[in-house]
């Protein structure tokens, strides 16, 4: 079967022996044309680099590729013809073995010289997104320090704030409070020199001086009448100190005084008059105050009157003291009014004062509710 392989490999190729010997010097292979001749009548044995360089140039002649397989099965061949005659000639075939064994360490080297590559090629890679993440890291380490800086600054300044806030809020506190004395305090004056004058008057025996009429004695008219004069004359600190007066003396006349100045057009007085209101009146007044249903602020929604707001609930989350804000939020907790807290809820988000959380917080007080058919969002004090 070799011999008839061999022949079959030469007559393919259409080389002569001449030819044949030439191309096998080519591949550093030197036979004779005897022996080479020797080899295809069977009367001698190829070693195995002679049958793979015999392939090589038998294929180059027929234009057909090396094909490893090809080279193997001849191998083959030439093994089962040696370990045949293993016993009559085992030098023939201890060369064989050991040739086979060199050919089978060259595929193993070049396996591993294969994987190597390979493995060296993944660790180029690997170094590559190793330099890669470092620089990343790095990166992130010194934008973290400057974050960190920038948040220490920053905690610093806002710590800072709060102190002021505080401070702030406190001294407000106490001027609104020394407001409210030295207006009081003028009243009583105002009517210690009338009650003098009189005295004077009626010692002396002459006329009464005329003296200006107290806003708390007025009807809702009359002091209706007083202000709009006041205004016109351009007394508009006078027009102040008597509504101020009206609010602390007789603040269950508000709701009739604001309809009154709504009914004749004078919005800006009405809201001057909630405004001194929310600052002079205590928390529980204010809520009695609103409970009338006087300043609560309609809306037709799909042919439905809903209440959307109270006008004297947006002064008083904007302008009273924050004790009396907290004393309202009480008042509203005590009775379940929701929508009050709803509406007082909104007019407060802009003013989250320490004293009223603080506040809050002692008396477990929440003001978390929304009234019905509003859904915004919830606010607490504490916050």
């Amino acid at each position: 079967m070799l011999v008839a392989r061999l022949r079959t490999l030469r007559e393919a190729s259409g080389l002569t022996l001449a030819q044949l010997t030439q191309g096998l010097a080519e591949q550093d292979v030197v036979l004779s044309v005897s022996r080479l001749s020797k080899f295809l009548n069977g009367h001698e044995l190829p070693s195995r680099a002679q049958i793979v360089a015999l392939h090589q140039v038998c294929d180059t002649a027929s234009e057909a590729a090396c094909a490893q397989e090809a080279v193997r099965a001849t191998q083959k061949m030439l093994y089962a013809v040696v370990d045949a005659e293993r016993d009559k000639k085992p030098l023939r075939a201890h060369e064989f073995d050991v040739e086979e064994a060199r050919e089978q360490q060259e595929l193993l080297r070049a396996e591993a010289a294969a994987t190597l590559g390979t493995l060296r090629a993944e660790l180029e890679h690997e170094r590559a997104l190793r330099c890669k993440a470092e620089e990343a890291l790095q990166r992130l380490a010194e934008q973290a320090g400057d974050h960190a800086r920038e948040i220490g600054e920053l905690t610093r300044e806002r710590d800072a704030a709060r102190l002021r806030v505080a401070e702030l809020e406190d001294e407000i506190a106490q001027g609104e409070a020394v407001v409210r004395l030295r207006r009081s305090e003028a009243r009583h004056l105002d009517e210690m020199a009338a009650e003098t004058a009189r005295e004077i008057a009626r010692y002396d025996g002459t006329d009464l001086p005329p003296t200006a009429p107290s806003a708390a004695a007025l009807s809702v008219a009359d002091l209706f009448a007083l202000v709009e004069k006041l205004r016109d004359e351009d007394r508009d600190v006078a027009a102040d100190s008597a509504v101020d007066t009206f609010c602390e003396q007789s603040p269950d006349g508000i709701p009739a005084l604001w309809e009154e100045f709504r009914g004749h057009s004078r919005r800006l007085d009405a809201d001057r008059l909630l405004a001194a209101a929310a600052r002079i009146c205590g928390g529980v007044r204010l809520y009695h105050l609103c409970r009338t249903g006087t300043f609560r602020r309609i809306a037709y929604i799909l042919n439905t009157e809903t209440v959307t707001g109270d006008r004297l609930i947006d002064f008083i989350g904007d302008m009273a003291p924050a004790g009396e804000l907290a004393r309202f939020v009480k008042a509203c907790h005590e009775r379940d009014d929701q929508e009050a807290l709803g509406f007082l809820a909104d007019a407060c988000r802009n003013r989250p004062e320490e004293a009223v959380r603080e506040f809050c917080r002692e008396r477990d007080l929440w003001m978390t509710a929304s009234p019905p058919g509003r859904p915004r969002s919830r606010w607490a004090f504490w916050r």
